[in-house]
């Protein structure tokens, strides 16, 4: 082979090397830039972003905050702005400022400095004076600007403040959190308040300047602390942060004690339909406004009011209830031999023959007008919270393909309808409202950035029955607790009314032996203030009926919220010691307030100190704040109590003497102290 054609090939397989490498490369600069664009004008000039403003915030019935938006900003420096003799002068106490805020990131001040000065002599135009993962809060961003070198002078700022995000927060974690809903990305709103009132939560949309450097970063060419889009407005709720923790723990209390699935609580002013409190069980989901279930029997009162309103019995008339109702191809039983009942007997005992009897005989013929009642008690639509994920109740119209002669029977005992708890706790809050129905209020106003002030509207006040009615189904309830089946949470001190319910649930359309138990009612019955809801879902211990599941929840709840409300707290009797609660003086709360609950002994006051001082009554325990210094405040704690508190501080106990409790406490020296035991205290 001539050297020349031997040439011409070396020189082919270089050529063809060259053009695989540059293929490759191009390949790969395709790759890792895949998002980027030749034409995209960003790289080389600045352009308009858009920036938002500061979300409202969600707040509590006494102003406390549910839900707020921190903003959060990244700091950097212009180091060509300083000269040389700032340099030398202030970078050393820049640095020490830089340690002094931020330990952390910076424990020795040494390092930021040499950072800053190497930046400072390559010419940088934009160094971050922390981790680019480090986000600041508006009051660290403006600590940072009081540093030498940062602050702001005439024709010069050095320091760059990107505002990054307004990150969601809520302080008080989980609690009603389903109600509150979620800001995902801190951008999307997902369900309870957070979704429904988005258009007003969210803040003002604005364009600002900015310039993109070659490694991604944009850089605002306007100083973002002070060019703020207006913030969105901030809602004002009825949700008492108290009464809503107190309904919370009562109800995963509960859901634990009976192995639940789910369950869910709420707590509502009678006369102003004020949600108090709104608990779902893990507050995964609200269930208490989003999901139907049936009813069971609580939804015999509102048969009980149709029957009466109808005319088509009397309060105290006596009617014969057979052993058994027997409805085309379908029997009810109560399995319970036939009888004479009032209607007060049968809403007593929960008779299930007894309430499909008087409605299928009272309304067979005349379905639609039973109907109009139901739809008068606005149990066949929408209560109007103001939440989108509301459903209106499902049920079986008259005269449609699916009605059968065993829908209104059935119906009457609370199947063949579906409600959330929030629409039949509604009506019965009307009930105890003499009749008068109450829109459920969640938001009591928006308040927007100018000062305006607005209510979001809602339906209507309506008389739903009459007053008569009312006041019969209010006696009918006390005695459903006074003798009935919820007489396991009956009291002497207040009174309750209300009415349980066990219900089967239907899987693919068939029931299965899994139950809803729930408990309805209204509390000081004779002076109704509160009404309540609890609905557990599939226990699996401690029974599967309302009276033995709902109703003792329901109980805790009210005797936490009666001993709380001093306008209708029961007054205590006369302080006889033989009649006091047992206490100690002096307790650790976390330690004594399981006891208590276990006992079924009300705490109602609970203060934020750890140790408090007890007011035991013949009712209840209070808890007084406590602050004496250590090593005095074990005075009046039991024993172990004590030695507990002193230890863990680094004390040396000893003790000597008998009694239940610390009453004198002798310090030997700084770290050493003598307990003497004894049963009076010195306060």
């Amino acid at each position: 082979m001539s050297k020349t054609l031997k040439r011409f090939y070396l020189i082919l397989i270089l050529a063809g090397i060259s053009w695989v490498g540059l293929i490759a490369r191009l390949g790969y600069l395709q790759w890792k830039y895949k998002d980027a664009s030749p034409y995209d004008p960003y790289a080389h000039r600045p352009f308009l972003k858009k920036v938002t403003g500061e979300r409202g915030s969600i707040f509590a019935r006494d102003n406390t905050v549910l839900a707020t938006s921190m903003p959060l900003f990244r700091v950097a420096a212009d180091p060509a702005a300083w000269s040389e003799a700032e340099v030398r002068d202030s970078l050393k106490q820049l640095a020490e400022g830089l340690s002094r805020l931020f330990p952390d990131v910076y424990p020795k001040s040494e390092a930021v400095h040499r950072f800053l000065y190497e930046r400072w002599k390559a010419g940088d135009r934009h160094v971050y004076l922390l981790p680019y993962k480090v986000l600041l809060t508006y009051q660290q961003q403006k600590a940072v600007a009081e540093l030498p070198l940062l602050r702001k002078k005439p024709g010069r700022n050095a320091l760059i403040i990107e505002k990054i995000t307004h990150k969601r927060s809520y302080p008080y974690g989980n609690l009603a959190r389903a109600t509150l809903g979620y800001l995902v990305n801190d951008s999307v709103a997902w369900r309870g308040l957070e979704s429904a009132f988005h258009e007003v939560l969210r803040g003002e949309e604005r364009w600002v300047l900015v310039r993109r450097l070659p490694n991604g970063v944009e850089i605002p060419l306007e100083d973002l602390a002070e060019f703020e889009p207006q913030p969105g407005a901030d809602i004002f709720t009825t949700i008492d942060p108290h009464l809503q923790d107190i309904v919370s723990q009562a109800l995963e209390k509960g859901i634990q004690r009976h192995h639940a699935k789910d369950g869910v609580a709420i707590l509502m002013e009678v006369q102003t339909g004020e949600i108090l409190a709104i608990a779902n069980g893990g507050e995964r989901f609200n269930h208490a406004v989003s999901t139907l279930w049936e009813p069971g029997s609580t939804f015999k009162v509102a048969t009980a009011a149709a029957l009466l309103e109808a005319k088509a019995i009397q309060p105290q008339q006596r009617f014969f209830v057979p052993a058994s109702l027997n409805v085309a191809d379908r029997t009810l039983s109560d399995g319970r031999n036939s009888e004479f009942m009032t209607l007060e007997d049968a809403l007593t005992r929960s008779s299930n023959v007894a309430f499909a009897s008087l409605c299928y005989k009272a309304f067979d013929k005349k379905s639609s007008q039973f109907y109009q009642y139901l739809e008068r008690f606005k149990l066949l639509s929408k209560s109007g919270i103001s939440l989108y994920s509301e459903p209106a109740p499902a049920y079986i119209p008259p005269r449609s393909r699916y009605f059968n002669p065993t829908t209104l029977p059935w119906m009457a005992i609370g199947y063949n309808i579906r409600l959330t708890p929030l629409q039949l706790l509604v009506f019965y809050n009307a009930i105890a409202n003499d009749g008068k129905w109450v829109p459920p209020k969640l938001v009591r106003e928006i308040r927007y950035p100018d000062g305006e002030v607005q209510v979001p509207s809602l339906p209507e006040p309506q008389q739903i029955m009459s007053p008569q009615t009312a006041r019969i189904l209010r006696q009918y309830l006390q005695q459903v607790v006074a003798k009935g089946t919820a007489s396991n949470i009956f009291t002497p001190l207040y009174s309750i009314a209300g009415k349980t319910g066990t219900a089967k649930k239907v899987e693919r359309g068939v029931y299965v032996n899994q139950y809803r138990a729930s408990f309805v009612g209204f509390f000081p019955a004779d002076k109704p203030r509160y009404s309540c809801i609890v609905v557990i879902d599939e226990p699996q211990e401690g029974g599967i009926y309302g009276g033995e599941v709902a109703a003792p929840i329901f109980r805790e709840i009210a005797d936490a919220v009666v001993f709380r409300d001093i306008e209708v707290a029961p007054r205590p009797l006369e302080p006889l010691p033989e009649r006091q609660l047992p206490s100690l003086p002096v307790v650790v709360q976390n330690r004594v307030i399981p006891l208590y609950n276990y006992f079924a002994i009300s705490t109602p006051d609970r203060p934020e100190t750890p140790v408090v001082r007890t007011q035991p009554s013949t009712h209840y325990v209070s808890f007084l704040p406590y602050k004496a210094p250590l090593p005095h405040r074990v005075v009046g704690m039991s024993l172990r109590s004590a030695l507990s508190e002193l230890e863990k501080n680094g004390y040396t106990v000893y003790w000597q003497g008998k009694g239940p409790f610390v009453s004198r406490v002798q310090v030997r020296s700084a770290k050493e102290v003598l307990l003497e035991l004894g049963d009076e205290a010195p306060f």
